[in-house]
């Protein structure tokens, strides 16, 4: 076992750099991106974080293994943000990454589905925010009530053994793969 949150902060750099160097990433820290683009991405992160979390409803009852608190929760505001950049957002594609994605989160251990909480929830709601302010829409997918407490609760769950790190940076290349397919789509769909 190893000694802090920053230590898993440090043991993940790579991984999380390699995601927030990719061009689509890029492209929502510039405050570039279209809402057809930015649609496109919530349709993806709204598909990743339900199936996430309904992978946490499915855990046993009896498990230690619960959600950190519901109101991190993300699933229903960014579906609601996706709705705002376009009406027919639950029409748009699930990208090849995503369905890897939710198919591989479905059979993931789970004592390993914190890994994934602390990469998606906790990069919410600290790099979310920068994020937030600029793309397109009212941004409830980065709103959280009581943001310190949310993140207490989330490193609270959080462990940094070989196994879980390596879970995270899993996660992290998930993230990297969705942002390469989003790019790949924009690419052939030069209309949105």
């Amino acid at each position: 076992m190893r000694g802090g949150s920053m230590s898993l902060k440090e043991l993940t750099k790579d991984s999380h750099s390699n995601a927030e160097r990719s061009w689509f990433a890029g492209r929502m820290f510039s405050g570039q991106i279209t809402n057809p683009e930015y649609a496109i991405y919530l349709k993806q992160q709204y598909e990743s974080y339900k199936a996430l979390e309904n992978r946490f409803d499915s855990v046993k009852p009896d498990s230690q293994v619960t959600f950190p608190d519901e109101r991190i929760k993300r699933s229903d505001s960014i579906y609601k943000d996706l709705i705002e950049m376009d009406s027919n957002g639950a029409n748009l594609p699930v990208l090849k990454s995503t369905q890897t994605y939710c198919s591989y989160i479905k059979d993931c251990p789970d004592d390993l589905l914190y890994a994934h909480v602390y990469v998606r929830y906790l990069g919410d709601l600290k790099g979310g925010q920068m994020i937030a302010k600029r793309v397109p829409g009212e941004g409830l997918y980065y709103k959280f009530e009581s943001p310190d407490e949310l993140e207490t609760l989330i490193r609270s769950k959080l462990r940094e053994d070989d196994l879980f790190v390596e879970e995270c940076r899993k996660c992290f290349t998930f993230a990297t793969d969705s942002f390469n397919d989003l790019k790949n789509y924009i690419d052939s769909n030069i209309n949105i």
